[in-house]
């Protein structure tokens, strides 16, 4: 494992180095929206820019939300967004610029027919989901994102360069049952994952949180720990959803106290995967040596998605995970191929995608401390030998006992 840590290590930073150096020389491009004006204003000739908005004769102004309004993010970053407004303050023409959302889950919001309820609106109406703009299954934080963008730079740009009077309806924040909830889960499962360490006469707590996981960070929130979080997260494109924030904390945090406990107790893919592996059906045989070699391929795999994310800035590279695809409902055939035979493959070898391909699990496999007390045992969820490296343990606790190795 120490070798493992050094060559990620040593590929992380020339990768950093790497991406450093080619954009200095080659910048990333930005979208031009100038040649996009006529798009969301036909016919209308506009003014050179200036400040942050475009002028025309026809008294329609044009400008880019990231100009007006650059803090306001969806889950990966600005939703950057090219506007017109009408001389009465109503949205003329609307078209999205560029966004780090994970298409999976914004393929739609994109489409000509959802950005036309946009169209026509004034800048004195709501835009607040699921009352004047709707919402898209999955792509909850990137709608409001959008919602909230469009509504706050239409505003600022009424006012202060179109002289219109904005209408203040400033309203009490609502409180996010979504965050909340998963903290809950969180604590929850983590006070069950305690109590099974004292009691495995508690086992089927962990049944449940898998259940829940399924349900509700799997069903609900579309929102299972990805790899595409940290990457986000350390090309300093945060979001500003506290859903997201709730989600890396808790991961990282959990590492630093149960190793893989996110693989063992929460996450939704890995409780499929595991159910799965619970129907009475005779499992492969494979030699321990040969087991270990492919358990190495998730960390080679995670390897090459680091060098290519980091050269090349584009979180989306690191888009192979099973369960973005699963639960975003929405896929090419090879990404559903991928889903399908991972899930299959559960029938005849424990938990296929954790211990052979998920990035997650390289990610927090690395990052787990060594722990006393896990011998394993013959009915390990996750097929491993005796006395597994701790960086293969999911801490399910069946094993677990104090005083042992």
């Amino acid at each position: 494992m120490k070798r493992i840590r050094h060559y990620l290590f040593i590929v992380f930073l020339i990768s950093v180095s790497a991406g450093y150096g080619l954009h200095a020389v080659f910048p990333e491009k930005t979208v031009d929206e100038s040649l996009y004006l006529n798009e969301v204003a036909q016919g209308v000739i506009f003014s050179a820019k200036k400040g942050n908005h475009y002028t025309s004769r026809e008294g329609i102004t044009a400008f880019s939300t990231y100009d007006v309004t650059p803090s306001i993010r969806g889950y990966a970053g600005p939703v950057k967004t090219l506007i017109s407004l009408s001389p009465d303050g109503r949205i003329h023409g609307i078209r999205i610029l560029e966004h780090k959302e994970t298409p999976n889950f914004v393929h739609r919001m994109e489409t000509p027919e959802f950005l036309r309820q946009f169209l026509g609106k004034s800048i004195n109406d709501p835009f607040e989901v699921d009352k004047d703009i709707d919402a898209i299954s999955r792509a909850t934080v990137s709608v409001e994102a959008l919602s909230k963008t469009v509504r706050e730079s239409s505003r600022k740009i009424a006012s202060e360069a179109m002289g219109l009077e904005v209408v203040s309806r400033e309203k009490a924040g609502r409180f996010n049952l979504k965050w909340a909830a998963y903290c809950l889960l969180f604590l929850l499962s983590l006070a069950g994952y305690f109590i099974t360490r004292g009691s495995k006469r508690f086992l089927r707590l962990r049944d449940i949180s898998l259940v829940l996981g399924i349900g509700l960070v799997g069903l609900w929130l579309s929102t299972p720990f990805s790899i595409l979080h940290i990457f986000n997260l350390l090309l300093l494109r945060p979001s500003s959803d506290m859903l997201w924030y709730a989600i890396v904390i808790s991961a990282v945090l959990s590492v630093g106290i149960a190793g893989r406990f996110y693989c063992g107790w929460l996450c939704p893919f890995g409780a499929l995967s595991e159910f799965l592996g619970r129907v009475p059906l005779r499992k492969w045989e494979i030699p321990l040596e040969t087991d270990d070699r492919w358990r190495g391929a998730k960390y080679f795999l995670f390897g090459l998605v680091i060098a290519a994310v980091f050269i090349t800035g584009r979180p989306g590279f690191g888009n192979y995970e099973t369960y973005v695809t699963l639960f975003s409902f929405h896929g090419n055939a090879l990404a559903w191929g991928l889903v399908a035979l991972s899930l299959l493959l559960n029938l005849r070898l424990q938990r296929f995608w954790c211990r052979y391909l998920c990035p997650v699990a390289a990610l927090m496999g690395l990052l787990s401390r060594k722990a006393e007390g896990y011998p394993g045992r013959h009915d390990c969820p996750m097929g491993n030998r005796q006395m597994p490296l701790i960086s293969e343990c999911i801490r399910c606790n069946r094993c677990y006992g104090k005083g042992q190795p």
